[in-house]
């Protein structure tokens, strides 16, 4: 516990923050509400600073994509509100698009965890792209409410919080916790609203 409270007190400001806005957002993307979107570009642009800073520069690029996808969601949420009166409609990825992402996933996690691992600094550098890939193909997913989105961002979240676990670092742990119970609440409800409109 003493080592956790420690670890609590040195988290920076900007953690925090971006802790926060990425907790906030993920909740608010579950109930559909677009300001999800401005909150997600925050936290992101605050861990490309973060990661930057902490000479992590694969997570950092992960989270300049990462700004820019939250961009194409907050654009193409606003446009369906404007079109259906602010209901947008939450669907099932077709099986040309899951055909995409497990090529994308496969071919992804094999292609970046070969440069990982050509650093000869990240440890588990398959395990990392997998999480990497299975991270941008749900924030795709999220950006055009297909619903498969929560079940890839449990999946990279249990990497996350493997490594986290690892390392003992407990703040992160927590965070990610929380991110797995968010996103099996948002696969919950919006299995629930699909069969509602079904």
């Amino acid at each position: 516990m003493g080592h956790l409270l420690t670890q609590l007190s040195a988290i920076s400001p900007i953690d925090w923050f971006a802790m926060i806005t990425g907790m906030v957002g993920v909740y608010l993307s579950i109930k559909e509400r677009i300001l999800a979107w401005p909150l997600f570009i925050l936290c992101y642009a605050a861990y490309v600073y973060i990661s930057f800073r902490g000479n992590y520069y694969a997570f950092g690029s992960m989270n300049v994509i990462f700004v820019f996808v939250a961009a194409y969601g907050w654009f193409g949420w606003s446009k369906s509100s404007k079109k259906s009166g602010g209901e947008i409609r939450i669907s099932h990825l077709a099986p040309a698009h899951r055909w995409f992402v497990a090529a994308f996933i496969c071919v992804g996690t094999l292609g970046l965890g070969c440069l990982l691992e050509s650093t000869g600094e990240a440890r588990l550098p398959y395990c990392d792209a997998f999480a990497t890939t299975c991270s941008l193909s749900a924030q795709w997913m999220l950006s055009r409410k297909y619903i498969e989105n929560w079940i890839f961002w449990i999946l990279a979240d249990i990497v996350y919080l493997s490594f986290f676990f690892n390392d003992r670092i407990w703040p992160s742990v927590i965070l990610f916790i929380v991110f797995i119970f968010l996103a099996v609440k948002g696969w919950i409800e919006w299995k629930t609203i699909i069969k509602k409109t079904a």
